[in-house]
C-alpha cells in the first residue's frame, strides 16, 4: 500500500459553518438538568440551523475545548466562509438553541 492511499481526502457534509459544543462542561454541575445540557443546546441549535440554513451548518458536541468557564458551557464557532471566523462563547446553562442561534449567527 503506498502513501497516498492511507490518508485521503474526504467529503464533508457541511459547507460553511460548524458549532462545537464542549461536553465536559456539563460535568461541572450538580443538577441533571445542567448537565444534559450540552446535549440539549446541541440539539436545539442543530434543529434551528438547520430548518434556518439547511445543510450548510454542523453542530456537534466535542470534548474539552480548553476554554473551560466556571459555571458555564463552551461553545465554539468556525466558518469557511470569506472572511474566516473562528469566535468562542462561554454560555449559562439555561440558554435556548433559539437564543444561542440568534446570537451566533447574527455575529457572523
Amino acid at each position: 500500500m503506498n502513501q497516498d492511499t492511507k490518508i485521503e481526502n474526504a467529503e464533508i457534509g457541511w459547507e460553511d459553518t460548524i458549532v462545537m459544543v464542549c461536553s465536559k462542561c456539563g460535568s461541572q454541575f450538580k443538577d441533571t438538568h445542567s448537565q444534559e445540557s450540552p446535549e440539549r443546546m446541541k440539539s436545539e441549535l442543530k434543529s434551528k440551523a438547520k430548518s434556518e440554513l439547511g445543510k450548510s451548518v454542523r453542530v456537534i458536541t466535542t470534548s474539552c475545548l480548553n476554554i473551560c468557564p466556571v459555571d458555564k458551557i463552551a461553545i465554539a464557532v468556525a466558518t469557511t466562509k470569506e472572511p474566516a471566523v473562528f469566535k468562542a462563547y462561554a454560555v449559562d446553562p439555561e440558554v435556548s438553541g433559539e437564543e444561542l442561534y440568534k446570537k451566533i449567527f447574527k455575529a457572523l
